[in-house]
């Protein structure tokens, strides 16, 4: 008797246990890792807004929201390579850099993330690389400009092949 009434006791407690142990094992809910991109060459991070489209680099401060991004939860791969792209959101704004091919030396704003092409970009080999459909990617670099930072094909000439070298760091 004294064995029953053990058992309508455990069973209950047992089954909640392992309800909550299921649920909490399904839950989708995980952390968010943080980056924070220096760049080579002048020693400067890839900063963005709370309040406008702006992209520049500036003094690096990974306490900063402004300094930190994050990857995407979508993603494709470039079949000729296997090169994986995603979206690349600022913490600051939620928004997504972006770019295009319109000049040899291209425009960085951030963006609604959404279906623009020049928002796909890959963080291998300590490179941000924006894959843009047309060939030839764009990848970020800063200029001898202030604190500019553009998207263009590497190795352009004239410009110090560390400006497009972008040291990744994570938290």
């Amino acid at each position: 008797m004294k064995s029953l009434k053990l058992l309508r006791l455990t069973v209950p407690i047992g089954l909640a246990a392992l309800t909550l142990t299921v649920a909490g094992s399904m839950s989708t809910a995980s952390a968010t890792t943080y980056w924070s991109y220096k760049n080579d060459y002048e020693g400067q991070c890839l900063v963005s807004s709370t309040a406008s489209n702006k992209v520049w680099s500036d003094t690096c401060d990974d306490s900063l929201a402004t300094r930190n991004w994050y990857w995407g939860p979508d993603s494709y791969t470039r079949n000729f390579d296997q090169t994986v792209f995603r979206r690349l959101v600022s913490k600051a704004n939620g928004m997504c850099l972006t770019t295009d091919s319109e000049t040899a030396t291209n425009a960085v704003w951030m963006s609604p993330c959404g279906n623009a092409p020049g928002q796909w970009w890959s963080g291998d080999g300590n490179e941000l690389n924006c894959d843009i459909g047309v060939g030839a990617g764009q990848f970020l670099r800063t200029s001898d400009n202030g604190a500019a930072v553009y998207a263009t094909e590497y190795g352009q000439s004239g410009i110090d092949p560390s400006r497009w070298v972008w040291w990744g760091a994570h938290s």
